[in-house]
């Protein structure tokens, strides 16, 4: 069965504003990523507005028990390419993080757990691998 012209034009235009929607929520999600780790890494007092403590508690270095002696420099900190997957409410991102100070450094693999909530992305949860 060949669609008209017109039926292949729509299909076609609903496709891309899908596929074009898709990756704005993800360039969104990116941002939100790298503010939830800045946060979370600099143990910023408003880092609940972000994500829940779970979620603190698992990225923080000190926190998770990574290093007792711990200030934040976001100078050495580098969050990389963020791979969000999601369903336009929730979604799970994929990225890695470097800090690169001289008297604490890791490199790891980051997978944040996120949901829209009051028109930003908060993290519901995370695991990070050593």
């Amino acid at each position: 069965m060949k669609l008209s012209s017109k039926k292949r034009k729509l299909a076609v235009s609903i496709i891309l504003l899908f596929i074009i929607a898709y990756v704005g929520v993800g360039v969104w999600i990116a941002n939100d990523t790298k503010t939830i780790l800045e946060k979370a890494m600099s143990g910023q007092a408003d880092h609940t507005e972000y994500m829940n403590d779970a979620t603190y508690q698992t990225i923080h270095p000190a926190e998770r028990g990574a290093t007792s002696n711990y200030a934040y420099e976001g100078s050495v900190h580098d969050i990389g390419l963020v791979f969000p997957l999601h369903f336009f409410v929730v979604s799970k991102v994929f990225t890695s993080q470097t800090y690169a100070h001289t008297d604490f450094a890791f490199k790891e693999p980051v997978k944040l757990t996120l949901k829209l909530k009051s028109g930003h992305w908060y993290g519901v949860g995370a695991h990070i691998k050593p």
